[in-house]
């Protein structure tokens, strides 16, 4: 496939944060590179993904429903949902060479490496990962207070986040809770940065001690941060932390004994002597 003189439209992407950074962005990073033009559709607070390798990148948020791994239920990405997008931004393509890559699923998750291969026209595409850095106000810790509707029992206690506050703050530490507030808690004695732009999210991230949170989207990006992070989940999802999704080796706690309801002690206890190790 001669992709000289072709535009490469990638998106849009309406599936889980998580699986957005590790079974797609890097891979239309990749893909970029191929052709001499590309556009990203992605959520607008997704748009800092592509900045560096795009040549633009267009916002659009859908109300359809939530997300879950690739996609969004009752959205159907197909031809239309795309001309309507390049429509509402005035994008003309016309005379353009276009080559468009819609969501879809890449191997089998959540076992998809990050080097596992895709098959793209005559193109062999391994994804590309980058270290995502900025600068910003240091947090010795960073809280991400998982508060999804979906897998509601996957959410741990609030009484469980003040307690585990209390114990890592002994020393006057500061604490900052990311995510949104769609979908994330805040607790007294921390800061709330839910819903900071992602360019200010990476700069909380990558200049933090250590960020601490179940199974979600934003330890995930810790990952792509290079920031050491304690999480915990069922075992199912160790690999993933571990390896699968770790193309940086990235310093990680996996916490799997309790699944996704161990006790602010434990946590505390497990982090207290992995930090005593040098993380």
């Amino acid at each position: 496939m001669n992709m000289s003189g072709k535009l490469l439209i990638a998106g849009p992407w309406l599936g889980e944060f998580g699986w957005e950074l590790f079974a797609w962005h890097g891979y239309v990073r990749a893909l970029s590179e191929h052709f001499d033009e590309t556009i990203c559709i992605a959520r607008k607070n997704s748009k800092h993904l592509y900045v560096d390798f795009a040549d633009e990148v267009l916002a659009y948020d859908s109300a359809g429903g939530i997300p879950d791994m690739f996609f969004m239920p009752n959205v159907t990405i197909d031809a239309n949902l795309l001309n309507q997008i390049l429509q509402e931004n005035n994008i003309d393509i016309s005379d353009k060479q276009v080559v468009w890559f819609p969501a879809r699923k890449i191997g089998q998750p959540p076992f998809t490496h990050h080097s596992e291969e895709m098959s793209f026209g005559s193109l062999n595409i391994k994804p590309k990962y980058v270290i995502l850095e900025n600068e910003f106000k240091k947090y010795d810790y960073v809280f991400h207070i998982r508060n999804r509707p979906l897998r509601m029992e996957d959410n741990w206690a609030v009484e469980k986040w003040s307690k585990l506050l209390k114990l890592l703050t002994i020393n006057n530490e500061t604490v900052a809770c990311i995510g949104t507030k769609k979908s994330s808690g805040h607790i007294p004695g921390t800061e709330d940065l839910r819903d900071i732009p992602m360019n200010e999210l990476i700069g909380v991230l990558s200049n933090t001690e250590c960020a601490f949170g179940p199974s979600s989207g934003p330890m995930h990006l810790a990952s792509l941060c290079n920031t050491p992070h304690v999480v915990w989940s069922i075992m199912y999802n160790y690999e993933r932390y571990t390896n699968n999704w770790n193309p940086h080796k990235t310093p990680n706690l996996f916490l799997g004994e309790h699944d996704w309801h161990p006790e602010p002690e434990y946590v505390y206890e497990k982090f207290k002597a992995w930090k005593e190790q040098g993380l």
